[in-house]
């Protein structure tokens, strides 16, 4: 199951103990939560750092939108369990083709 980070507590675990992985369009950060967590196991939690350096509000909602749209599209295949992800959008991000980010998503993921 799909669930959103949304305490600025996770968020700034995961940049600091998480993995990063840097591509054309984004930034990917991975941690694996701890046995200690208080969440479900089966569930990925993924958090989306949007600045307001891409852009204004409807820019970055619509980069918001792509990113949930792929995950959703990924989830059962890709993503591991048990693990949160923190997308940290770029403005290449808007520019690149729908395909294209997600076969970056995909390469970085696995």
């Amino acid at each position: 199951m799909l669930k959103t980070i949304k305490k600025r507590i996770d968020f700034i675990e995961i940049s600091k103990k998480g993995k990063r992985i840097f591509t054309k369009g984004f930034i990917l950060q991975k941690y694996k939560r701890n046995l200690s967590s208080k969440e479900n196991f089966d569930d990925v939690r993924v958090g989306y750092t949007i600045t307001k350096k891409v852009g204004g509000a409807v820019i970055r909602n619509k980069i918001k939108r792509r990113f949930k749209a792929i995950m959703k599209e990924i989830l059962d295949n890709y993503l591991k369990k048990n693990y949160d992800y923190v997308i940290v959008a770029n403005k290449k991000s808007l520019l690149m083709k729908y395909k294209e980010l997600k076969n970056d998503f995909i390469k970085v993921v696995k």
